[in-house]
Parts: C-alpha cells; sequence; structure tokens
C-alpha cells in the first residue's frame, strides 16, 4: 500500500494567494471604472469670451466643447419622453450649440424646479452685457465615489491578502527546502 502525500503548505498557500488575486483584480478593475465616471459637468464662460464645457470624474478631466457666444443659441430643459405608463418625468439642462445638444448634467433629476434654476442662471448669463465671467457646474459624483470606493476597498483587500499568502508561501517553500536537505 502506497503512503499519502506529505503535506506541502507552500502549495496550498500559493493557490490561496493566486485565487486572491484573481479575486481582486476584477474589484480594482471595476473601482477604477466607477471612480473614473465622469460626472461633473463644469460649464465656465469668459468675459466677452468663449464658453468651455468640461466633464471631470475623480481621476481625471476633459474639455467637452468650447463655444464661441455666437454659437450658443439656448439653453433648454430636456424632459425624457419615457414609453412606460406611470413612469415619473426627469428632467435635465441642456446647451442647444450650432454643433448639437450638450447636455450640463451628468445625471437626469426628477426636480424640475432644479434643472429650470440651473439652466435660468445660465440664460441669464448669455441674455445680459456679460461683463462678468460664469463658472456653473454640476456635480453627480457621490455616488460613484460610494461605488467606487467600495469595490477598490474589497479589492486592495483582496490584494493585501493575496500578498500575505504569497509571504506565507515563500517561507513555507523555505521551510520545506530546509527539511529536505
Amino acid at each position: 500500500m502506497r503512503a499519502p502525500p506529505a503535506s506541502r503548505p507552500s502549495r496550498a498557500t500559493a493557490i490561496g494567494a493566486a485565487a486572491f488575486l484573481l479575486l481582486a483584480l476584477p474589484f480594482l478593475v471595476l473601482g477604477v471604472f466607477f471612480l473614473g465616471q465622469q460626472a461633473r459637468m463644469d460649464l465656465r464662460c469668459g468675459r466677452q469670451g468663449p464658453c468651455v464645457l468640461t466633464r471631470s470624474s475623480w481621476l481625471s478631466e476633459e474639455e467637452v466643447g468650447r463655444y464661441a457666444p455666437q454659437d450658443i443659441r439656448s439653453v433648454e430643459v430636456a424632459r425624457s419622453r419615457s414609453t412606460r405608463r406611470g413612469a415619473a418625468p426627469i428632467f435635465r439642462a441642456q446647451l442647444q450649440t450650432t454643433f448639437g445638444a450638450q447636455p450640463l448634467a451628468y445625471q437626469w433629476t426628477e426636480d424640475e424646479a432644479q434643472a429650470q434654476a440651473f439652466a435660468d442662471t445660465v440664460r441669464r448669463y448669455l441674455a445680459g452685457p456679460r461683463t462678468d465671467a460664469l463658472a456653473v457646474f454640476q456635480d453627480d459624483r457621490r455616488a460613484s465615489l460610494t461605488v467606487g470606493g467600495a469595490f477598490t476597498g474589497v479589492g486592495l483587500g483582496a490584494l493585501i491578502a493575496s500578498l500575505w499568502l504569497f509571504s506565507r508561501t515563500l517561507a513555507h517553500r523555505r521551510a520545506e527546502q530546509a527539511a529536505t536537505a
């Protein structure tokens, strides 16, 4: 009869380290994805100059467009056209330009007054003499921070567990080599 194989703790901890590393990777990727959602919209207009629309996330920022005063036609509040019965209407301010409509908010809101107030602020500036600069923003990044932070935290925890198991694997391997020598 054959003897059972000797216990190899280095192999078990190596498998555990690989498993935790594989578990950490999707969490880290999703965490960066959610933290990278560009949910803050900024509209900055200079005195008698162009208006710059940018969107940013917790990790990056990009310019959506640069519009000369004659390129901006109006600011409107868009209303969703849901075909579902009983669906609540949702609203979002949009900048109407010669290049098309540009949303001034990442997320739609159920509060029409909020979207209308934002649009009215921009309208007053565009209708006025433009002697002052305008800087308005709509920040919807809080949800992406919560979800992205949670995913990143779990991913980092799994990565730390993987590194700890890898260090245990090396210690077990040294002990096994010392026992066979």
